[in-house]
């Protein structure tokens, strides 16, 4: 989305973004993006799917003075099945998954020219931990028992990628280490919540597939977790180490034609 103070008066350098079910609220925060000549880009790829909602901006100016707050929406994010992977500080890491045309048919449809590059299987069992502890009694039958609220389920993830480059875009995902945000369809449920994932397991998809194709099967267990908040690095090629390799100062991105749209859509470096 495009963040735009240019009629504020004042010189507006960050603006905070919420996000809320209707257009008085309750307000969720975001994220947050740094302006330049009082525009700026933020990228929402935490936006449920088949749900309106709104967005709730505030300003700050260079002095850390609050400027008023401005509500846009509704908007509404349709969902084509798939189940999706984010990284809510590195939009440009992004990867959608597709599915086989059955369950039965995943080698089959890793091998299919047709099939797509990333292929979702499956979610693992949940297990949602006990907070609690037992602690013995002298001269008593029953420990006393100390306990509070139940935590939010672990559970694990399984897909699959069928080429050399889907690989490296796993590998995009997952190296940063942090939380990732997952949005399913609403056929599984309550899919749609931020997880740290743990180890990240790569295995070749079956001994009956020549190891030489670049099939791969991944695991990774995963435990539901807050969504982080902070500035984005960028989306699609618009990541600030891209540009700055193919421009090193801004005058020579202008020069070249370049504009703060291009960066947040990615044309400046990939057109």
């Amino acid at each position: 989305m495009h963040v735009d103070y240019g009629f504020h008066g004042s010189d507006v350098y960050k603006a905070t973004i919420d996000r809320g079910l209707s257009a008085s609220g309750p307000w969720t925060p975001i994220g947050e993006t740094f302006l330049t000549g009082n525009e700026g880009y933020f990228y929402d790829n935490t936006m449920p799917f088949d749900t309106p909602v709104w967005y709730r901006f505030h300003s700050f100016s260079i002095t850390e003075v609050a400027g008023p707050d401005y509500v846009d929406g509704p908007f509404t994010l349709v969902s084509n099945g798939s189940v999706v992977l984010s990284d809510p500080l590195r939009p440009w890491a992004d990867i959608e998954f597709g599915f086989c045309a059955t369950p039965q048919n995943l080698a089959a449809a890793a091998c299919s020219p047709n099939a797509p590059d990333f292929i979702w299987s499956r979610f693992g069992d949940r297990t949602s931990r006990a907070d609690v502890g037992l602690f013995d009694i002298l001269n008593a039958e029953r420990p006393a028992d100390v306990y509070a609220r139940r935590k939010d389920h672990e559970g694990g993830i399984v897909f699959v990628t069928r080429t050399v480059a889907a690989i490296a875009s796993v590998y995009d995902l997952f190296t940063a280490g942090g939380p990732l945000y997952l949005r399913a369809p609403a056929v599984y449920g309550d899919f749609d919540f931020t997880i740290q994932p743990g180890d990240l397991q790569r295995s070749y998809l079956t001994e009956a597939i020549d190891q030489r194709h670049p099939f791969r099967l991944w695991t990774a267990p995963y435990t539901v977790v807050d969504l982080p908040l902070g500035p984005q690095q960028g989306i699609a090629c618009a990541t600030w180490c891209a540009v700055n390799d193919a421009f090193p100062t801004y005058a020579d991105m202008t020069t070249a034609g370049g504009t703060w749209a291009d960066l947040a859509t990615g044309a400046t470096v990939c057109p």
